[in-house]
């Protein structure tokens, strides 16, 4: 089972939704980090538009470390905050030392559900810090583990499919970037992953596979979308 994300940013929101929509995405995920505009109220007003397409709302403010925008960690915390009675769902990184734990305790405490991802944008790492990633993530209390790692070669790409498998229970997404990687986008939820990040216009990372063709593939592959958030 697999639900469709689609990253977006404060640009040509109203189109991209409604593309969206003909996409059959089943979750915006609101890149914050990359707004050109981060007053709360202009964040609240796209936020209340993925909403009210019936859209699942994905809050992700990324830290600079894994790709994102230079933000320092307590105003990052603040939009948290800010935007928690609005999401359904929020992402913050295992790497997020001095906010992620109280992200996620603040985000629990409001029944909402939490992302923790990691990010290498080089190499895919070993299958023990793989792991560590993992298990280190749900003590911390992640409802869902996200991990997105460049592949080098196409063992990287059945290492991380084997580890993925291994924990399916857990609750994960498992995604290899650059082109190497880009079969992962369609392949995963076959090994236990929950989500694939698609892109409409602008691709977010390397090895993104565009909606329409990413719903052709899941279709052909008859990879089915479904799991409920709650």
């Amino acid at each position: 089972m697999i639900k469709l994300a689609l990253p977006i940013i404060d640009e040509n929101v109203d189109h991209t939704l409604s593309i969206a929509l003909l996409e059959n995405i089943d979750i915006i995920e609101l890149r914050i980090d990359q707004f050109k505009d981060k007053d709360l109220n202009h964040i609240l007003d796209v936020i209340k538009k993925v909403k009210e397409k019936g859209f699942i709302a994905l809050a992700t403010i990324r830290s600079k470390l894994e790709g994102g925008a230079d933000i320092p960690d307590e105003e990052r915390f603040e939009i948290f905050s800010q935007i928690v009675d609005y999401v359904d769902m929020v992402d913050i990184e295992y790497t997020s030392f001095r906010i992620n734990k109280q992200v996620i305790d603040l985000y629990h405490s409001k029944g909402k559900a939490v992302i923790m991802s990691y990010h290498d944008f080089e190499k895919t790492p070993s299958d023990d810090y793989i792991q560590t990633i993992i298990d280190e993530s749900k003590l911390m209390g992640a409802d869902i583990v996200k991990y997105a790692f460049k592949a080098n070669s196409f063992e990287d790409v059945a290492r991380v499919m084997c580890i993925t498998h291994k924990n399916r229970e857990k609750n994960l997404v498992a995604i290899l970037m650059g082109e190497i990687g880009k079969v992962s986008r369609v392949i995963a939820p076959v090994f236990g992953s929950l989500i694939t990040y698609t892109f409409i216009g602008q691709s977010f990372a390397p090895g993104q596979i565009e909606a329409e063709k990413l719903n052709e593939l899941l279709e052909f592959f008859n990879i089915q979308k479904g799991w409920k958030l709650y």
